[in-house]
């Protein structure tokens, strides 16, 4: 496994509170009920956007940070 992918792993656990994001995408996430980013990638990604508090801007700020990360796999 590529070290700094495996080195990012661990971000997938933690809370999405601690995490370099921008404070709507905290709130946006805490009120659709997901606390990690591995609650997100274990939600249907294909629902996301029929929850209440679901924005485009929202999802495309989780893709981006998995990108930088090297994690968009994750979402295959």
């Amino acid at each position: 496994m590529d070290h700094s992918l495996q080195s990012n792993l661990f971000l997938l656990n933690l809370p999405i509170a601690e995490l370099p994001l921008s404070e709507p995408f905290k709130l946006r996430s805490k009120l659709m009920g997901f606390f990690t980013l591995q609650d997100i990638l274990a939600a249907d990604q294909k629902g996301l956007h029929e929850l209440e508090d679901y924005s485009e801007h929202w999802y495309y700020e989780f893709v981006g940070f998995l990108g930088r990360k090297g994690l968009l796999h994750l979402l295959g």
